[in-house]
């Protein structure tokens, strides 16, 4: 598909663009650590022009600790629909391995390299270089723009959950997450839970009405693991958890598990358990149609079922998982694939690309971000943004990095959805 690109389009530069990723990348901003980037950010918002507010933002399970986010605002006329376009600007877990600093922002052969090159200071970039292009063009628009950099997306959609608890609302949503430049409209959810046994203390000399209410815990949770089945496996329809399969989510719902814990009276105790218990904690990526109810009644009724064939099982169960609710519960997210936010940003797309965009869940296959909890809000949201962990053998990794032509793609897809969409 040979196109040209829209006016605003052209006023997105590769130069630009790769210095506002590189001054990125070079700032450190982990989980509740991101205030330089965010004064960073709050100082390039106002020198283009936007209107900017600072919003400080507590630590959900540490009243202490604080980190702040910047909102930018590009002014309307107020007779047009408003955009936010969100991306956290916290990265993954700098792991050990990278061939290059991981805060150089080395460029080389088309690619930049970085903690968070693409998850999402990517993101990040390419919807501010976006929005600047609009700028500079001298269109005016109808609907306000929210550029909205967030913290804490590692810890459950902190900074968003914040944003929206503030009152901060938006008609339309973009948010930023790495899609290898897909037009993410339907995104799996989240739920954890948390599962936990229990038996009698037998030592080898035992009777044989103590032996009969015995099972080990550990055994308990293996027959628990074993009627859900091996992790990161789909979950077949019409086995014991209730779903309808979404064709743009192949191989979901489904699990893994994350955590088994077991104590012994005579060692170190390390989780606070009584050694009669042991505890599993497991993660469920679910599909539209499936909600937090319907997940804790296929639980309820797993076990239940482990109970009738075995007496001596006695367990207890939390769907969400508790410290899970706030962050590590997030619905599915579904746009309709006609909807205008997906028809402008897929239009963007191909525009800047010259190549025919792809609509649905595969380029965030298996991902939440925080467009799942806007979408939540009733706000209509698309994931999209530069990147694909599909180049690296294991996710998160060292040598995150990201292509600048896919950076500029980006940007120049936002800024003609934007126009689009708000113009």
């Amino acid at each position: 598909m040979n196109t040209e690109l829209s006016g605003v389009q052209e006023h997105v530069d590769a130069a630009r663009v790769l210095e506002v990723e590189q001054a990125l990348l070079r700032i450190p901003s982990s989980a509740f650590q991101e205030h330089a980037i965010a004064d960073h950010l709050a100082e390039r918002m106002e020198d283009i022009g936007l209107d900017v507010t600072m919003m400080d933002v507590v630590h959900p399970f540490d009243p202490t600790v604080t980190s702040r986010q910047p909102t930018g605002i590009l002014r309307g006329s107020g007779e047009g629909p408003s955009l936010m376009l969100n991306g956290h600007m916290d990265p993954g877990v700098e792991m050990p391995g990278w061939s290059v600093d991981p805060y150089g922002a080395k460029f080389e052969d088309g690619w930049v390299w970085g903690m968070g090159a693409h998850d999402d200071k990517g993101g990040i970039a390419a919807a501010f270089c976006g929005l600047e292009a609009i700028i500079r063009s001298g269109t005016r628009l109808k609907g306000d723009v929210l550029l909205c950099p967030v913290i804490a997306h590692k810890l459950g959609g902190a900074g968003t959950r914040a944003l929206l608890r503030s009152g901060v609302q938006a008609d339309l949503c973009i948010n930023m997450e790495h899609s290898n430049n897909t037009i993410a409209n339907v995104c799996v959810g989240i739920v954890m839970a948390r599962i936990r046994v229990e038996a009698p203390e037998l030592f080898f000399r035992y009777s044989a009405e103590a032996k009969a209410q015995y099972w080990n815990p550990i055994e308990q949770l293996c027959e628990v693991i074993r009627r859900i089945g091996p992790s990161l496996d789909p979950i077949p329809q019409a086995s014991w958890m209730n779903f309808i399969p979404h064709p743009e989510l192949p191989g979901f719902p489904t699990h893994t598990f994350d955590t088994f814990h077991k104590e012994h009276y005579y060692q170190k105790n390390h989780t606070g358990l009584h050694s009669k218990q042991a505890e599993l904690l497991l993660q469920f990526r679910t599909v539209p149609g499936q909600t937090l109810q319907s997940v804790r009644a296929d639980v309820a009724a797993l076990l239940e079922g482990i109970r009738r064939d075995h007496p001596a099982f006695n367990y207890s169960f939390e769907v969400p998982a508790k410290g899970t609710e706030e962050g590590w519960c997030q619905e599915p997210m579904a746009c309709a694939a006609d909807h205008d936010l997906v028809a402008a940003l897929a239009r963007g797309q191909e525009l800047a690309s010259g190549v025919q965009a792809v609509v649905g869940g595969w380029g965030r296959l298996g991902n939440v971000g925080d467009g799942n909890i806007i979408a939540a809000h009733g706000i209509p949201t698309v994931q999209y943004g530069p990147g694909d962990i599909r180049i690296y053998e294991e996710w998160p990794t060292a040598d995150e990095r990201v292509r600048l032509s896919d950076l500029v793609t980006a940007a120049r897809a936002v800024a003609y959805a934007t126009a689009r969409l708000c113009g």
